[in-house]
């Protein structure tokens, strides 16, 4: 009788109106319950709001890191990772990133594919440097995927095994890293200081970052 029911109310040319499904946002970021208290207290302090939506950024924002190898500077692509980008960009001008070190650098594929990570609030201080790796702003920023891939010098966000837990941690591909592409956000490459972005290592630091564009 159902399927009978239903079968006669397309007859008639009714549709049923389904809910809309809600649009990818940022949302509170869990507190990781094996962090000791020293950790939970300094993600405490640093925990922003998400990025507002009236927030303005640029279609293709540029960033430039001052490092201890030198500047670099990023350009992020908006379009490809909206919410990616726009976080980046609130972290950046909240200050968030500076002070912040590379906290790893490891080769994922045994042939020279290696990556630089970095952005836990963490790793700037030496009671909780240990720890870097499970830091965040106190929110999440949802998967996005595009076409863009994990060549030399992309920049992408590093997250949990749970797709949609990016925060503000990033790494920089030093060499291609392909395997990866479709399983995390790439949101932007290095466009200047390439030998600085090639040269960093575990320990080097972020002095100071800054919007440009």
């Amino acid at each position: 009788m159902t399927i009978q029911r239903s079968l006669s109310l397309f007859a008639l040319g009714l549709t049923l109106a389904l809910p809309a499904l809600a649009a990818p946002t940022y949302r509170r970021a869990p507190v990781e319950p094996r962090l000791p208290a020293q950790a939970k207290a300094a993600l405490k302090r640093v925990a922003l709001p998400s990025p507002p939506s009236s927030l303005a950024v640029s279609a293709r924002p540029r960033v430039v890191l001052q490092t201890t190898k030198g500047p670099i500077t990023l350009e992020l692509n908006k379009s490809a990772a909206p919410l990616h980008v726009r976080s980046f960009v609130y972290l950046v001008k909240r200050g968030f990133y500076n002070g912040t070190k590379f906290h790893r650098f490891a080769d994922l594929t045994g042939r020279g594919g290696n990556i630089i990570q970095g952005g836990d609030p963490l790793s700037k201080s030496a009671s909780t440097s240990q720890f870097a790796g499970v830091g965040g702003p106190g929110y999440e920023v949802p998967l996005e995927i595009s076409n863009l891939k994990h060549d030399k010098l992309t920049i992408a966000a590093a997250r949990s095994s749970d797709p949609n837990s990016a925060g503000s941690q990033f790494y920089i591909c030093q060499a291609p890293v392909h395997f990866l592409d479709g399983q995390y956000t790439v949101f932007g490459k290095v466009v200047a200081g390439q030998s600085a972005a090639l040269a960093l290592r575990q320990g080097d630091s972020i002095k100071s970052a800054r919007v440009i564009k």
